[in-house]
């Protein structure tokens, strides 16, 4: 699967998924499954999809629990147990993840540490911002390439993902594909420090006029 990469107008290298990127990860090969199978597909707070059609609608949560149920079972079973009444949002993966280890992973999860380490396949999950009104819970995403540091200190990373939304990120494919749903686009995230945590995120990746400080947890789903 060749992810669609970063735009050719900004100067930073093209990004493509690598054969052992492909291979380390069940999750990864599942979205690559989701985008050689897409012809349609919406942004819904529900969960249809037939793959035999190349129809697949869902929300962000609705998106990654389908990855998850057939790559990382699980890390699946975790969030399932967590949510405990219904499908689950997207503050129930940020809680799962959020509280797992950073070394010997437990009920599927291993958190990553530091931005820089995420990998193809990885998750990153927020909860929604107090600035913004919505009845949505928060949002998460699958890291599709490796991060990128875009400044000295090594507090900002641009970061390549695929979800399902109905507002594109930045060098988005679903103007061009679908009006919402899945796709591919480029978010930033920002650190306290250099070494430190996640502690905001830039929706449209370098075009970001506000950034959004907000609960971020950033993880691994384990085979």
């Amino acid at each position: 699967m060749v992810v669609p990469a970063l735009a050719a107008s900004q100067p930073y290298r093209v990004v493509h998924a690598s054969p052992v990127a492909r291979s380390e990860s069940a999750v990864f090969d599942v979205i690559g499954h989701i985008d050689r199978s897409l012809r349609t597909t919406r942004y819904v707070h529900a969960t249809h999809i037939d793959e035999a059609a190349g129809r697949f609608d869902f929300d962000c949560s609705g998106m990654a629990t389908w990855v998850l149920a057939r790559s990382a079972p699980a890390a699946h079973d975790a969030v399932m147990r967590r949510n405990g009444r219904r499908r689950p949002v997207a503050s129930d993966y940020y809680d799962v993840i959020s509280q797992a280890p950073t070394t010997n992973a437990h009920d599927g999860w291993l958190r990553v540490a530091h931005a820089r380490d995420l990998k193809p396949g990885d998750l990153i999950a927020w909860r929604r911002p107090q600035a913004i009104v919505s009845s949505n819970t928060g949002h998460v995403l699958f890291v599709v390439a490796a991060p990128q540091q875009v400044d000295r200190e090594g507090r900002r990373f641009l970061v390549r993902v695929a979800d399902a939304t109905s507002i594109p990120h930045g060098d988005d494919t679903r103007p061009q594909r679908h009006a919402s749903g899945f796709g591919y686009g480029t978010i930033a995230l920002f650190l306290d420090h250099p070494e430190g945590q996640v502690v905001a995120y830039g929706w449209h990746g370098l075009a970001t006029r506000i950034d959004f400080r907000t609960p971020i947890a950033i993880g691994r789903a384990m085979q």
